[in-house]
């Protein structure tokens, strides 16, 4: 973080240096700033995305480099801290802040070259009034009080930040052009390309991402993600009078090719231990449970031995860990995230089961609560599998919708029969 504030304050006094410098040359000229812009690049630097959780999407940032001064570093909106009190908490609630940073640039790439990331940087053509105005906008934004802003997945990112930068400072008009069509992709199609490789965080994301996250998009609103941004600004035409059309880009060039189109290798034990394996492993072991409680109803020896033992511990387990997720997918709907607080999942993982669980785990002739929130439970497992016509679900929910509707059917037939 020290570091961090000794590069930004460094950045600020490198402006002003050149800045007047170029005003002592020529005083009573305004141009003198503007002329100064000459032996500054701006460009948009994209990273490819890496292994861990958090950098499966890639990143973003801008660099500047200033030639008089020997001056190269790159502007980065992506800046946290684990060790943020209560950082999981508050992001969970969508209130985590970001921060921005100011990185030589060496140093920046360094980092991403050692996680053998891909690196593009976009030179971008502007004009010297258009990189006076960026410079302002950074330096402005590099000020203590304006550094740290609310972070936002979609909407408010490192990586919008940095395109909302250049793009507002613009001072021609642009347009995109582009041969492919927009197919109205949903915020979940657009994540699952980043993620498909990595099926436990994106069952993760999917369990979170609620209805909302299901909608057609525009556009515009892929533009959370680094590498769509790249895209764009390689069809951004600008249109100057007088002139003719140009790009935005002026060169592209890759810094380190990195992983670049490579696809992760798969091994055959992460199918074993994939989401799917696990809910089938629960729905099998509630299919023999439920056939040994069927054979110990219909065999003499029911009304003395009664239900089976493993039946109310497996229903205990299922209750608890099912109303625990339930637990976290109701703090969503308070979250300040898009897209999480209208999730049809809650259906089935509920946080109701866990005020239930021990009545719905008692053997059947102690009373009948168990029985009705089974009945409860059953209807909501129904309700979930019509609400799939809407929403897509994690990987492996509906064997989970299944297992807990059988048990549902089993508990019932098991009640009537002790009755």
């Amino acid at each position: 973080m020290k570091q961090s504030l000794c590069h930004i304050f460094k950045f600020i006094l490198v402006l002003f240096a050149c800045f007047s410098s170029a005003k002592a040359q020529v005083a009573d000229s305004h141009r003198a700033p503007l002329q100064a812009m000459d032996s500054v690049d701006i460009s948009l630097l994209t990273c490819g995305p890496g292994t861990e959780t958090w950098s499966l999407y890639g990143h973003s940032a801008i660099r500047v480099n200033n030639r008089a001064v020997d001056y190269d570093v790159a502007v980065n909106y992506g800046m946290f801290s684990f060790r943020n009190k209560f950082f999981i908490l508050r992001f969970i609630f969508g209130l985590t802040d970001y921060e921005m940073g100011i990185i030589p640039t060496p140093v920046f790439l360094e980092e991403y070259k050692c996680q053998n990331r891909w690196i593009v940087e976009q030179k971008l053509h502007l004009t010297r009034n258009e990189k006076w105005k960026i410079l302002q906008a950074l330096q402005q934004n590099a000020l203590p009080e304006n550094k740290t802003y609310r972070y936002n997945f979609l909407y408010d990112n490192c990586t919008t930040r940095a395109r909302n930068i250049i793009l507002d400072n613009l001072e021609t008009p642009y347009q995109q052009v582009s041969q492919s069509q927009w197919e109205g992709t949903s915020y979940r199609e657009m994540v699952h390309q980043w993620t498909g490789q990595q099926r436990w965080t994106q069952f993760g994301n999917d369990l979170l991402l609620g209805i909302k996250a299901d909608f057609s998009t525009s556009k515009e609103a892929s533009l959370f993600l680094p590498d769509s941004v790249r895209k764009e600004f390689n069809n951004i035409i600008r249109h100057q009078s007088g002139e003719k059309p140009q790009k935005l880009v002026s060169e592209e060039m890759f810094l380190h090719q990195g992983n670049f189109g490579a696809k992760p290798h798969i091994s055959s034990n992460e199918h074993l231990t994939s989401p799917t394996a696990l809910f089938l492993t629960l729905f099998m072991l509630s299919l023999l449970i439920g056939l040994r409680e069927w054979r110990k109803n219909t065999s003499k020896e029911r009304m003395r031995s009664g239900k089976p033992r493993e039946a109310w511990l497996f229903d205990a387990f299922l209750l608890f860990s099912t109303g625990t997720a339930g637990v976290i997918l109701l703090m969503m709907v308070f979250s300040q995230h898009p897209t999480v607080n209208l999730n049809l999942q809650i259906l089935i993982l509920n946080p109701l089961s866990l005020i239930f669980l021990y009545p719905a785990a008692r053997a059947r002739r102690k009373g009948h609560m168990g029985s009705l929130y089974w009945k409860f439970l059953g209807a909501g497992c129904l309700l979930f599998l019509i609400g799939s016509v809407w929403q897509t679900y994690a990987e492996g929910m509906y064997l989970l919708a299944l297992t807990l509707l059988f048990r549902s059917i089993s508990n019932s037939y098991s009640t009537r029969h002790e009755k």
